[in-house]
C-alpha cells in the first residue's frame, strides 16, 4: 500500500451507494482565507512576510492532501465524483473548491482544513463551506449550486469571531515587538541578541521561514528540490537585503483582466445544457491553467532579468552579494509572496520592480494566449483573450509594508481603467515613488498631482505592449516605450558625461508644472530653444504642438512627472543578452 493511502473511513451514506433510477446528488464544498495581504505584510519583518505566504499555501497544499487522506484514503487529486467521494476542483491562492457526494464527508473536509490553521498558522483566517445538494446532471445547476456556496462563505465567515479576537489582552501580557499581539513566548533571533516577546501568529510565520524557502526555490524555477542548499542560502541572503540594506523596497501586485467575469459568464461559455462533466473538467482546466501561466510568467521575468545588460554589457540587476562566508549560488532580491490564480503579489528592490512588472505583463499575456485551456477556450467563445494589469509601490525599507500593499493594490486598480478603453486582453500598468512618510492613499496622491482646472500631471496607467483597437486615441503618449522615452531624455549624456537635461532644468520644469499649464509650457519652449542651439533636444518630454500637455481622457495630461519619478527605477537603455544556446543556434 503506498505511503499516502490507507483504508477508507466508512460512514452512512457511503455504504448507501446509489443504484439505478435518478440522477446522483453531490454537495459543493467551498474553502477560502480572507485578509490575506493584511496576514502577510501585517509586520515589516521580512522573514515573517515570507512564512505568512508559505502558511497561506499550506491550505491548497499539505493541509489539503491530509484532509483527503482522512476522508478517501488518499490524496489523489486526480479522481473524479462520478466513482469517488470526492472530488477537487480548483486549489490555488488560499482556496478550495471541491465536490463531495455526502455532506458529512464536506463537513469533514472543512474541520480538518481549518483545524489546521487554527494549531498551525494562529491569526490565518479560514473558514469554510458545504453546499445544498444538487444533481450532478447539466452544467446550468451545478455552476448555480456553487456560486450560491461560494456566496455562503463571506456570510458563514461574518458570523463568527475574527482571528483577532483569539488574541485578548487581558490579563495583560507584553506586547509583540512584530504585530503588537500580546506576546506568547520571548526568543533571540540572532546571536547575542537580547529577546523579544513575540505572539503566537509571530513564531508561526518565523518557524515556516525555511520551508518558504523551499517552496520558493522550486516555484522561482531555481532548483528541481527544495533541499537545495546553495539556492536556499541565496534566497536566505536576498531576504536579508530586502531587510536591512536595501535603500528602496518595492511591492509589485498584478492581477488578471476579467477573468472574474470569465468564471461569472463560464456557464454560457461552457453552455447551459453542456453535461456537469464537461463543465467541473474546462473549470479545473482553466484554473490550472491560469496558475500554470502565472508561475511560467514568473520565471520567464526572472530569467530575462538575470540577461539584462546595459550599454556595457554588465548586468542592470545584479545578484545579492553574499555578506560572509564562500559565495553562494547568488540571487536577484526578488521573492514572489503571492503566486496562485491570476494573482501576483512580489516583494523586490526597487530598482527592478517597474521593469519586473513590466515584462511579466508581457509573459503573462502571451503565456495566456498560447495556453489552450485558456486561450482556445476564450477564441471557441468568442471572448477577449486574458491581459492583466499591475500597480507598483516603491518606498523606502522601513515604510509599513501594510501601507505599501495597499497603496500597490489601489494602484493595480487605477491600471485596470485600460479594460474599458481597450479592452480586457490589453495590458497596464501604474507607479508610484513614495518620497514623503505620511500615510500613501492614492486618491490623496492624484489629487496632489491635479490642478484646479483638471489637468493631471501624470499620464498614467501605462499601457504594455500591444495596444489594439483605440479609436479613441486613449493610449497615446501613454505607452510603455514613451515613458521610457521620456526617462532616456532627462538622463542622456554628453561626451563629459554630464546630463544635456541638467538637475536644476528638469526641477524647474518639475515646479513649473504646478504653477499651470501656461508657465509650464514657457519654460518648455525656452529649454528647447535653449538646448536646440547647443545640439540638443527635449522633444520627446512633450505632448502636442510643442506642448508639455495632451488633451484626453476627459481633461490634459503630461507624461513629464512619472518620467522624472521613474528616473533610476525604469534602465533607459537595455537590452537581453542571447544565453549561451542561443548564440550558438545564431553561429
Amino acid at each position: 500500500m503506498d505511503a499516502r493511502e490507507r483504508p477508507v473511513h466508512q460512514n452512512g451514506a457511503r455504504r448507501r451507494q446509489l443504484e439505478g433510477g435518478g440522477c446522483m446528488k453531490v454537495h459543493a464544498v467551498v474553502i477560502g482565507t480572507s485578509g490575506n495581504q493584511r496576514y502577510i505584510f501585517s509586520s515589516n519583518k521580512r522573514r515573517e512576510n515570507v512564512g505568512a505566504s508559505y502558511l497561506i499555501t499550506r491550505v491548497e497544499e499539505s493541509w489539503l492532501d491530509d484532509a483527503l487522506l482522512e476522508v478517501t484514503g488518499s490524496t489523489d487529486r486526480d479522481r473524479r465524483i462520478d466513482e469517488h467521494p470526492v472530488e477537487v476542483i480548483t486549489a490555488n491562492a488560499g482556496g478550495i473548491t471541491a465536490l463531495v457526494k455526502d455532506r458529512e464527508d464536506g463537513v469533514h473536509l472543512v474541520t480538518a482544513v481549518t483545524a489546521r490553521a487554527l494549531r498551525e498558522a494562529p491569526g490565518l483566517d479560514v473558514c469554510g463551506v458545504v453546499g445544498d445538494p444538487v444533481e450532478w446532471d447539466r452544467a446550468a445547476g451545478l455552476a448555480e449550486a456553487i456560486l450560491r456556496t461560494r456566496e455562503a462563505l463571506p456570510v458563514a465567515a461574518m458570523a463568527r469571531p475574527g482571528p483577532q479576537m483569539r488574541f485578548a489582552g487581558l490579563p495583560i501580557a507584553a506586547r509583540c515587538t512584530s504585530s503588537g499581539l500580546p506576546a506568547q513566548t520571548p526568543v533571540t533571533l540572532a546571536e547575542g541578541a537580547r529577546p523579544e516577546p513575540r505572539s503566537a501568529p509571530s513564531l508561526a510565520k518565523l518557524n515556516s521561514f525555511e520551508d518558504a524557502l523551499g517552496r520558493l526555490v522550486v516555484k522561482m524555477g531555481l532548483s528541481k528540490t527544495v533541499k537545495d542548499s546553495k539556492v536556499r542560502a541565496g534566497l536566505r541572503e536576498a531576504v536579508d537585503h530586502l531587510a536591512e540594506r536595501a535603500d528602496w523596497v518595492a511591492v509589485v501586485h498584478a492581477d488578471g483582466n476579467g477573468l472574474g467575469k470569465v468564471f461569472q459568464d463560464f456557464t454560457a461559455i461552457i453552455g447551459q445544457q453542456a453535461p456537469a462533466r464537461e463543465y467541473v473538467d474546462a473549470l479545473r482546466g482553466l484554473s490550472a491553467g491560469v496558475d500554470d501561466c502565472a508561475e511560467k510568467a514568473v520565471r520567464i521575468t526572472l530569467d530575462e532579468l538575470r540577461r539584462t545588460v546595459g550599454p556595457d554589457d554588465r548586468p542592470v540587476f545584479p545578484p545579492v552579494k553574499a555578506r560572509k562566508g564562500p559565495a553562494a549560488t547568488e540571487q536577484m532580491p526578488l521573492l514572489p509572496l503571492v503566486l496562485g490564480g491570476d494573482d501576483l503579489t512580489v516583494i523586490c528592490d526597487g530598482a527592478m520592480a517597474l521593469p519586473f512588472a513590466e515584462r511579466y505583463l508581457r509573459a503573462f499575456a502571451d503565456c495566456a494566449a498560447a495556453d489552450s485551456r485558456i486561450g482556445d477556450l476564450l477564441r471557441k467563445a468568442g471572448r477577449s483573450l486574458l491581459g492583466a494589469c499591475a500597480g507598483v509601490a516603491i518606498v523606502k525599507r522601513h515604510y509599513p509594508f501594510h501601507s505599501t500593499a495597499d497603496l500597490a493594490e489601489g494602484l493595480t486598480k487605477e491600471a485596470k481603467t485600460v479594460k474599458a478603453h481597450l479592452g480586457p486582453d490589453r495590458c497596464a500598468l501604474s507607479f508610484h515613488v513614495l518620497y514623503e512618510s505620511a500615510f500613501a492613499d492614492l486618491g490623496r496622491l492624484r489629487a496632489e498631482t491635479t490642478l484646479l482646472d483638471g489637468t493631471r500631471l501624470t499620464a498614467q496607467p501605462y499601457v504594455v505592449g500591444e495596444v489594439g483597437a483605440d479609436g479613441e486615441g486613449w493610449s497615446e503618449h501613454r505607452l510603455w516605450d514613451d515613458l521610457r522615452s521620456r526617462v532616456r531624455t532627462l538622463t542622456r549624456t554628453n561626451e563629459d558625461g554630464d546630463r544635456i537635461v541638467a538637475a536644476g532644468q528638469a526641477h524647474d520644469l518639475r515646479a513649473g508644472l504646478f504653477l499651470g499649464r501656461d508657465v509650464a509650457d514657457a519654460r518648455f519652449t525656452m529649454l528647447a530653444l535653449r538646448l536646440r542651439d547647443g545640439g540638443g533636444t527635449v522633444e520627446n518630454l512633450g505632448g502636442d504642438d510643442g506642448s508639455l500637455f495632451w488633451s484626453g481622457d476627459g481633461g490634459a495630461r503630461t507624461g513629464l512627472l512619472d518620467a522624472m519619478d521613474a528616473i533610476g527605477f525604469v534602465p533607459a537603455d537595455t537590452r537581453i543578452a542571447d544565453t549561451p544556446q542561443e548564440r550558438e543556434a545564431r553561429v
